[in-house]
């Protein structure tokens, strides 16, 4: 134990001694090598001579240095050039670490580390597809030998390459640089690795890792394990147009990762991991296509019984679909008992989106990719397996299976087009089979027919044969179900690839309890287009007991109709009929239907037409020979209803629609009909169809006229149009005799109708829907002619109005046996109405206007002897001469017909009138030589009228409320018959009339007379209120006095009232009086009365008896002057006679007035009530030599006045004081005495008062009293 202690302490010394000798050897060494590594500058040229010798080429170092890092020298060389001439290798620094012991162990220079910095290498490629390699030397006498390469390399251990730059030049293309280029690589004596990073042009990196083991002496049996990983960059700009050849990429944008292990000289494996979000590309000039987030996960693996690649996951966006797919390549090799196979399986394989990936990017041969666009295969394949055997030179060369599901393709080359098949599916190039069980199933047998058929479910067996003649279809059993029935089928078609024999195609279809509505499906193309199109319209609906239809002959298009057989029956009932366009269907038919070469034959035992019978129907469409029309010919017979037959003469297309539009029948009918239809298009049919009628209804819409008890024998024929003899029926309840005459053409039918009967008047208001009571009675006599030519369809009624009475004004009115020859005519077809009625020689009428709306036409209405003309404007105008018009008369007969809106449609429809009269009777007033105008103005109407007593115009605008401008030059009034004396109490002429019926009018007369007498100009305003009438801006002329104002009158009729308030003013009064007949006893410079009053009644029923209010009235600088010669003759004003006056006062003014009394001013204000004036204040009149003032009452009603005067004179030596006394001496003698003791001193006046009573104008006065004022 001790002994082992002690060894184990000796060890741990001798072990601890060698660490510390071993730790000064290692000091030592560093530090030696500090010191030396310096000095290896020194050096240069020889290192320079041992490089070159090593790499065999020309190498210069432009400077040299050495540093120490660890264990180990570096040396740093810098500006150093590998070679010479234009493929010199120019490296800024080259950094290389020695390996210190191996290079001792091999008695050799070895490398531990060898760093490059700064290459830059481009690769050029030339037209030939070579690349050369510039920027690095090479010896172009001397082949690379791989073993020597590795040999050297072994000498360097590792080999770095750091921020370098590689350009690639592909021919004719832009330069790809590549940047931040960084390597390592690795080398032992059997293992390397190789590790390699990069920019790419886009500024994404790539990566790459090698793994390999190689010997030197076998290089060949190289292992390698690779790694590749991709950014997600656009490929399509950097990929060379060499490599990708016919392909187009213009766009690839990609990115993943790529594992690969290689050895015994091939690939042993493989993983892909691709995505891809944009792919767009095509193949040569085909259409681009676009892919959309393309997926792949591939593997691949080589074993001793072959190759197998296996696409777990391939999935891509094709337009707006996803495509998915799992699919598996394997080889198995050739054994002694079996040949080499390629095996394909897929899980599934949408075919839909496959086609344009195909076309746009399959190397496929022209032909082939031709058939493929054609052939638009879509669908799903399940189950997919295919085998390609290439050492096979039989049919089983490529041989198939696969399940289908809802697979479809279109026609191409005389083969079918199939939709929703689905099924299984075998064979190999020269044959297969179809086994089918399909739902919504379709199939076109192109170009046989020209639709597909469809089918709710088909079950079928389908075997396929190819050699080098042509290509054949079998379908030896189809059974399938459709809406039409239960089909079953079979067929065989044969395409020759020679074009020179003919294709062939041998078809039966067989099919019971069918639906006749579905018969068009099973019509072949080869037909002619009218009579195809008549077959496929014609059979509506029915019940097939059986049909048949068979095709043998050629496929080939325009193929001679002696190339093929085709035959169609089917045996119907229930069927219902189109047999032409336009035509109401036949129902309920049972029959046959033969389609065959010689053409279409339809037998009929029965049928229905609308509500009517037929039967014993043919119909027969014969073969028509190339160049001719198809014709349908029908016969049979039919019993039936009325109705039914002016209906088909209403839809029929045979040009009789709108001649008996609206029409309606119904009572019995029977009859023949013979058919010849034209099947195409612009040609009319020939129609004949003989009928009776018996105890039938037809009822005719323009004009709407109901014929009852209707009996005749008939004929239509569509080349001249309806007649008729022997007919019979009721008209407006009585009896008529007709017969119809067809006078048309083929081409343009008519018919015309002529009739005899008697109606009366209140049946005939009441069937032209005429409710107000005209002023005609009795029964109308009446010759009717109807023509129905299309367009120019007219109704004409004559008549000589015998038994008619006209309760008309002269010269209008007619008694019931006096007769008038008269004449109505109206058209029946157009866009506009036209309509003539004459009236003997009193009136003539025209009119046009759009059905229904009789307010929007256009006439004229002529009164007297001449002819109405058709205006082109809108409206009714009225034109005529008239001798003499009496407007009361025709004013009471408005009143009781037209109601409370007489002329309310007239007024709307009228446009205008322009007529005249001799004498124009009317409101009391007789007009002569009256010519009246009525227009039409943009927004209102303008009436012009001429006569002797008045001239002017009226406009009456269209705006509600609007008034009424009523502008007359001149209005002459009757004169004023001085023999005959004003009534004062004569009733109000207006009393009747109710104020709130006028109109708001504004009337200016520029002239107004009253016989021979100026009245002068009147203007006012007339507007409606609440309660009546109000007169607005009043100025009236009145002989020398102006009125102005306002007014008004309210009320209802017979109690009303007025009232006036304005002025009346003027310059001379004795103007004034001299013009309305009054003596001119008062004169003045100037005057005006203020009124302010009303009184019961009409305006014009003004008066002082009953007036009520206020009278104010002033006159200035005037004379009372005395009435001498022809004045006399004039009416004098009671009161204003002063010399009457002064001789009842028995006063002399003589000396004072001469021949009249002088004022300044005359003012009084008077207060009325009911025709009683009080003076409100005094009535003075103050003058230069004399005052007077008049106060008290003045009563019109009782024709007393009851005041007090006051007159007051000045006291002067001129006033003959005598006379006072005489006449009153107690003033006499007062003035006297008061003269004597005053003198000249002061003023002098007398005042003198005195009672006024008695009759206004012829009143009593008194003396009262001196020197006062009246109380």
């Amino acid at each position: 134990m001790e002994r082992l202690t002690r060894f184990f302490a000796a060890l741990t010394r001798w072990g601890l001694g060698l660490c510390a000798l071993l730790l000064v050897l290692a000091a030592l060494y560093v530090s030696l090598g500090r010191e030396l590594t310096p000095l290896v500058a020194e050096y240069r040229a020889e290192i320079e001579a041992k490089a070159q010798a090593a790499v065999d080429m020309p190498l210069q170092i432009g400077r040299l240095e050495g540093r120490w890092s660890g264990f180990a020298p570096v040396l740093l060389a810098h500006d150093v050039m590998v070679g010479e001439g234009s493929n010199a290798l120019r490296l800024d620094q080259v950094q290389v670490v020695p390996d210190i012991w191996a290079s001792l162990m091999a008695r050799d220079v070895r490398i531990a580390h060898l760093e490059v910095s700064g290459l830059q290498l481009s690769a050029r490629e030339d037209k030939d597809g070579h690349w050369a390699l510039q920027g690095l030397p090479v010896q172009d006498d001397q082949p690379l030998d791989p073993e020597q390469l590795l040999k050297r390399m072994q000498s360097v251990q590792r080999v770095s390459l750091l921020d370098s730059q590689v350009t690639l030049q592909p021919f004719d293309q832009a330069p790809l640089t590549f940047t931040y280029v960084g390597l390592s690589l690795q080398t032992g004596a059997t293992r390397q690795r190789l590790d390699a990073r990069l920019t790419l042009p886009d500024g994404q990196p790539l990566a790459l890792s090698l793994r390999t083991q190689i010997r030197a002496s076998a290089w060949k049996d190289a292992e390698v394990q690779a790694y590749l990983s991709l950014p997600q960059s656009d490929w399509a700009k950097w990929v060379p147009a060499r490599l990708t050849r016919q392909w187009k990429l213009t766009q690839f944008k990609a990115g993943g990762e790529f594992w690969l292990t290689w050895a015994k000289g091939t690939v042993q494996s493989a993983v892909v991991r691709l995505n891809s979000p944009q792919v767009k590309g095509s193949y040569a000039d085909r259409k681009p296509v676009h892919i959309e987030n393309l997926a792949l996960t591939a593997y691949l693996q080589r074993s001793e019984s072959g190759l197998k690649v296996l696409f777990d996951s391939l999935a891509m966006n094709i337009g707006d679909s996803r495509w998915e797919s799992r699919l598996q390549l394997q080889q198995r090799l050739a054994t002694d008992k079996a040949q080499e196979v390629w095996n394909l399986q897929a899980d599934r394989l949408d075919l839909t989106p496959i086609t344009p990936l195909l076309n746009a990017l399959a190397p496929l041969p022209e032909g082939f990719a031709k058939t493929i666009e054609h052939l638009k295969a879509t669908g799903l394949l399940r189950n997919v397996l295919v085998d390609f055997r290439p050492q096979d030179t039989t049919d089983q060369k490529v041989s198939f299976t696969a399940n289908l599901e809802r697979v479809g393709f279109d026609a191409y080359f005389g083969a079918p087009a199939a939709r929703n098949v689905s099924g299984s599916i075998s064979g190999d190039l020269g044959q297969g089979e179809l086994r089918m069980d399909s739902k919504d199933f379709s199939l076109h047998l192109d170009p046989i027919f020209a639709k597909p058929w469809q089918y709710i479910q088909a079950n079928a067996r389908l075997t396929w044969k190819l050699d080098q003649q042509g290509f054949t279809l079998i379908a030896p059993y189809i059974k399938v179900l459709g809406e039409e029935g239960k089909v079953a089928a079979d067929f065989l078609i044969r395409l020759h690839f020679d074009n020179s024999q003919e294709d062939y195609m041998d078809l039966r279809v067989g099919m019971v309890d069918g639906d006749g509505r579905f018969t068009p499906k099973y019509l072949p193309a080869v037909l002619s287009p009218a009579l195809d199109e008549w077959l496929r319209t014609a059979i509506l609906k029915g019940a097939v007991d059986e049909g048949f239809f068979q095709y043998q002959g050629s496929l080939n298009h325009g193929a001679l109709p002696a190339s093929r057989n085709i035959s169609l029956f089917f045996k119907v009932h229930d069927a219902e009929l189109a047999f032409q366009p336009g035509w109401p269907h036949v129902s309920k038919v049972n029959g046959e239907v033969f389609v065959e070469e010689s053409g279409v034959r339809i037998l009929a035992s029965k049928g229905q037409l609308l509500d009517t019978g037929v039967k014993d129907i043919y119909v027969n469409i014969p073969h028509a020979p190339a160049g001719k029309d198809s014709h349908l010919l029908l016969t049979g017979e039919f019993a039936g209803g009325l109705g039914d037959g002016v209906k088909i003469l209403q839809e029929a297309p045979i040009g009789t629609a709108s001649t008996f539009a609206g029409w309606k029948g119904e009572g019995d009918l029977q009859g023949k009909l013979d058919l010849d239809i034209p099947l195409a298009k612009g040609t009319e049919p020939k129609i004949v169809v003989d009928f009776q009628t018996d105890k039938a209804r037809l009822q005719l819409a323009e004009p709407p006229l109901d014929l009852s008890q209707l009996k005749g024998d008939f004929r239509f024929d569509s080349a001249k149009g309806l007649s008729g003899q022997n007919i019979t029926a009721q008209a407006f309840d009585r009896p008529i005799t007709a017969q119809i005459f067809a006078d048309g053409k083929p081409g343009s039918i008519s018919t015309r109708v002529t009739a005899k009967g008697q109606v009366t008047v209140k049946r005939l208001t009441d069937w032209l829907k005429i409710s107000q009571p005209l002023p005609v009675s009795g029964d109308i006599p009446y010759q009717l002619q109807l023509n129905l030519d299309g367009a120019d369809s007219q109704l004409r009624v004559s008549s000589n109005l015998k038994g008619v009475a006209v309760d008309l004004p002269a010269p209008f009115g007619m008694a019931a046996s006096q007769g008038r020859d008269s004449v109505f005519r109206m058209t029946l077809q157009g866009a506009e109405r036209r309509y003539w009625f004459d009236y003997g020689d009193l009136a003539n009428f025209t009119f046009a206007a759009p059905p229904d709306k009789f307010s929007d036409g256009r006439g004229e209405l002529f009164l007297g002897d001449g002819d109405a003309l058709l205006p082109g404007g809108k409206g009714l105008r009225i034109r005529g001469v008239l001798s003499e018009l009496d407007i009361d008369p025709w004013k009471k007969l408005i009143d009781r017909y037209a109601g409370n809106d007489p002329g309310g449609s007239a007024k709307q429809l009228l446009s205008g009138a322009d007529f005249k009269v001799g004498k124009l009777t009317g409101f009391g007033q007789q007009f002569d030589q009256v010519n009246l105008q009525l227009d039409r103005k943009p927004s209102a109407w303008g009436l012009q009228f001429d006569s002797q007593q008045a001239k002017g115009t009226v406009n009456l605008s269209d705006a509600k409320g609007a008034p009424i401008a009523v502008n007359l030059q001149y209005v002459k009034l009757p004169a004023v018959d001085p023999t005959v004396q004003a009534d004062e109490n004569a009733p109000d002429p207006l009393a009747d009339i109710d104020p709130k019926d006028i109109p708001a009018l504004d009337i200016s007369i520029d002239q107004l007379f009253q016989g021979p007498d100026l009245i002068g100009a009147w203007s006012l305003k007339i507007r409606p209120t609440a309660k009546g009438l109000a007169f607005n801006n009043l100025d009236l002329g009145l002989k020398g006095m102006l009125l102005k104002g306002a007014g008004g009158w309210e009320g209802a009729p017979g109690d009303s009232s007025s009232w006036y308030k304005g002025r009346l003013d003027g310059k001379n009064i004795a103007d004034v009086l001299k013009g309305w007949g009054f003596a001119p006893t008062v004169t003045s410079e100037d005057f005006h009365l203020d009124v302010d009053g009303r009184w019961p009644g009409s305006p014009a029923w003004v008066g002082p008896k009953r007036f009520s209010g206020s009278l104010d009235a002033t006159f200035r600088k005037g004379q009372f002057v005395e009435v001498e010669g022809g004045a006399q003759a004039l009416r004098v004003f009671g009161l204003l006679n002063f010399n009457s006056i002064g001789r009842r006062l028995r006063l002399d003014f003589s000396d004072l007035l001469g021949k009249g009394l002088s004022y300044d001013r005359v003012k009084g204000l008077l207060a009325a009530s009911n025709g009683v004036f009080v003076t409100r204040e005094p009535i003075t009149l103050t003058g230069p030599s004399s005052n007077l003032e008049l106060n008290g009452t003045l009563d019109l009603v009782a024709d007393r006045v009851d005041a007090k005067l006051l007159v007051t004179l000045p006291v002067t030596n001129n006033l003959p004081i005598a006379a006072l006394i005489v006449g009153a001496p107690a003033i006499g003698g007062a003035l006297f005495l008061i003269d004597k003791l005053i003198g000249d001193r002061v003023s002098r006046f007398a005042s003198v008062q005195y009672k006024v009573e008695g009759p206004w104008k012829d009143p009593k006065i008194s003396f009262d009293k001196p020197f006062e004022k009246p109380n």
